[in-house]
């Protein structure tokens, strides 16, 4: 059985934090990103409902990403609400399915949160966008090409938002069992291909 006050794993709660300085870096001061389209955020919403300590709820994460879009963003933020529920969904997924999945199913189930996402936010884009014909040709011009207007193609903005959000999510819980090992807490240690039992 795993103790809920040994259960504290500093590791993927310190790469959220960098996540989070990076995004305010971007927004508040204008840092130039060298990554475009790099976002860690799905992952830490679906893969950290369940690495991270139980004493941060699920709903933490898609909250920060909130507070600081209100505080910092400066562009228009209306359509934004199809993105906040996108993580906000992901957020309770992991929650409900923690402990159920092996390392590699967390990495999936991620990496399926980023496909949701993708399907979603360019769905809202085609309803919204008058550049899209409201037809099936004009749907899925918004899935592949996307606004011409706008680079890269929205299809690429959709493999490198699954590649990036698979990647974090794979440090996350690679951070989980990195520390679980170097703490030499049998058990804790995240199995690859099968699922872990967490009972506190």
């Amino acid at each position: 059985m795993i103790s809920g006050s040994r259960n504290i794993f500093l590791l993927p709660v310190a790469l959220a934090f960098v996540a989070l300085a990076w995004r305010v870096a971007k927004l508040g001061f204008g840092v130039a990103d060298p990554m475009p389209n790099f976002s860690p955020w799905l992952a830490l919403a679906f893969a950290g409902a369940m690495v991270m300590p139980r004493v941060i709820a699920w709903w933490v994460w898609p909250l920060l990403l909130v507070v600081t879009d209100m505080l910092l963003a400066t562009g228009e933020m209306s359509g934004m609400w199809t993105v906040y529920a996108c993580y906000a969904l992901a957020a309770l997924a992991g929650g409900a399915l923690r402990g159920r999945l092996g390392g590699m199913g967390i990495v999936g189930g991620t990496v399926l949160s980023a496909l949701v996402f993708y399907v979603v936010t360019s769905t809202q884009a085609w309803w919204v966008n008058p550049v899209f014909a409201k037809s099936i040709a004009g749907w899925l011009q918004a899935m592949t090409v996307g606004d011409p207007a706008w680079q890269p193609q929205a299809w690429v903005f959709g493999l490198r938002s699954m590649l990036s959000e698979g990647l974090f999510a794979f440090i996350l819980v690679f951070a989980y069992n990195g520390e679980a090992l170097w703490r030499r807490l049998e058990g804790l240690s995240w199995r690859w291909t099968q699922p872990r039992l967490i009972t506190a």
